[in-house]
């Protein structure tokens, strides 16, 4: 949205204009729907917040977010993003636990920013 020239993004300003404050940090879209900017669906969040609210990359291949084939172990492999960091979790011969292993993670470590699709 375009106001004097300058850009502005829909749901920043719908904060400003519910809450009466600038956001000082991210707007979190909480269903992962950048389009739904009702208010209710809108909450503060870091920037390391923000990313793990992100959908899985559209080049994952297993499937399952945070798990990957690893050739050197013959396994599958579940790792996550933490404070620019990776953590590696595990590896599992069983892809059905890696991917419950990782939903678990998430859900440990993201908490209510975690998101499993």
């Amino acid at each position: 949205m375009f106001i004097n020239g300058k850009t502005y993004f829909s749901h920043r300003l719908i904060w400003l204009l519910e809450t009466g404050e600038h956001p000082s940090f991210f707007i979190d879209h909480i269903n992962g729907d950048c389009g739904d900017n009702r208010f209710a669906n809108l909450r503060m969040a870091t920037h390391q917040q923000n990313g793990q609210n992100c959908k899985t990359y559209s080049n994952n291949n297993s499937g399952a977010k945070n798990v990957n084939w690893s050739k050197s172990a013959n396994s599958w492999r579940v790792s996550l993003s933490m404070n620019k960091k990776i953590k590696h979790i595990g590896y599992f011969k069983d892809f059905e636990l890696a991917s419950l292993v990782a939903e678990e993670a998430r859900e440990k470590y993201h908490g209510e920013f975690s998101r499993h699709f």
